[in-house]
């Protein structure tokens, strides 16, 4: 067996948020679920050599071939050699795609996961990969993340487990679309607040960095929390945030270290009202000013609705409308996707956690797709 660093890989493809100059480093540190490494051999065998850490919330990675998903499992802690794949058709292109299943956890301050190498056997090769159309970069919370599209609707744990960001409609957007990807998404997170109205679990407040939120000494020393360098504006953003804003109105008031509490008020048709509805309005303005600020060039679509959502949707597209209006921005819009509980019928249709499953996902990607197309 051959075996490489990852700096020694002419051809190869980074896809979601990285450190400046990842390409050039030994070894590939991936930050956000749905990260990933592309290669393309012309090989029989193809190894990879994984490592990992983390405390509560281990580190899962999922492996295509030629687009189709063929192994999904637990990175070790200790570096080690893996087998991809064997007795490949060493004269076609094959294409290797090395995904982080799990989202960046923001609770774990060891949580990390390395690509150091990839193997293949004595007469295997390197070729150079088709260039994609399009970048799309795709912004949410859990379902962004994948959680509920592994396990069975009984399953309820809140684990890494059930987490597959290679399965969800983004995925299977850009899939469509022939697109590059990066995926900003947290678990619980929303534009202003988190599910529990907790206002620093805020995605706006992270955007500019490479994955900021996970903030432990280690993951700060391997670059979490480094300005990200924008160097390939995407062309499509995709936002879809609101639906733990929205949840937190159905919550306890939450209350920081201060005892201060986040109070937050809707009328008995369950719509946010003004005081509590306009943060929210606000908060997308501020995003999709920050989100045009990197991608001068990106048509922004705000999509909600794969969980129903009724308190804050009169906000968010009031924000998105007050945007446009005050920028003369007509490259922003607004979609809603099909709810979970309209489309899911069987149990091969749901996902697990109370979360969209496999058909939610298709549909929301379908949708899109035609809407971005």
């Amino acid at each position: 067996m051959k075996t490489f660093k990852i700096n020694k890989i002419e051809y190869k493809r980074i896809l979601g948020r990285n450190v400046k100059d990842a390409e050039k480093q030994e070894r590939l540190a991936l930050f956000w679920g749905a990260s990933a490494l592309e290669v393309c051999v012309h090989a029989k065998d193809v190894w990879v050599n994984l490592s990992s850490d983390y405390s509560t919330s281990e580190c899962w990675l999922a492996v295509e071939i030629n687009g189709v998903q063929v192994s999904r499992f637990i990175v070790p802690k200790e570096e080690g050699w893996i087998c991809l794949a064997r007795n490949l058709n060493p004269q076609k292109d094959n294409l290797i795609s090395l995904i982080k299943d799990t989202q960046a956890m923001s609770g774990d301050e060891k949580h990390s996961l390395f690509i150091n190498g990839i193997g293949l056997d004595d007469q295997g090769s390197f070729t150079s990969l088709k260039e994609r159309k399009l970048m799309i970069e795709f912004i949410g919370d859990s379902i962004t993340s994948g959680e509920g599209l592994c396990g069975s609707p009984d399953e309820m744990e809140w684990i890494p487990q059930w987490f597959c960001a290679s399965k969800t409609y983004a995925r299977q957007t850009a899939r469509a679309l022939d697109a590059d990807w990066s995926v900003l998404s947290q678990c619980g997170w929303g534009i202003k607040w988190g599910w529990d109205g907790n206002t620093n679990s805020s995605m706006l407040r992270h955007y500019e960095n490479v994955c900021s939120l996970m903030f432990g000494d280690y993951q700060k020393a391997l670059g979490a929390q480094d300005s990200y360098d924008f160097k390939r504006p995407a062309d499509l953003v995709v936002v879809n945030l609101g639906t733990n804003d929205n949840g937190a109105f159905f919550q306890p008031a939450w209350k920081d270290s201060d005892g201060k509490e986040n109070l937050l008020f809707k009328d008995e048709k369950e719509i946010a009202l003004p005081e509590s509805g306009n943060r929210v309005k606000e908060g997308v303005k501020e995003f999709l000013a920050l989100i045009r600020k990197h991608n001068p060039s990106a048509k922004i679509i705000w999509v909600w609705g794969m969980i129903k959502l009724k308190t804050l949707p009169p906000y968010i597209l009031k924000g998105i409308d007050e945007f446009k209006n005050e920028n003369s921005d007509s490259n922003v819009f607004a979609l809603e996707l099909d709810a979970m509980e309209d489309v899911e019928k069987n149990n091969e249709d749901k996902g697990s956690r109370g979360h969209p499953g496999p058909k939610t996902h298709k549909l929301a990607a379908e949708k899109l797709t035609a809407f971005l197309k």
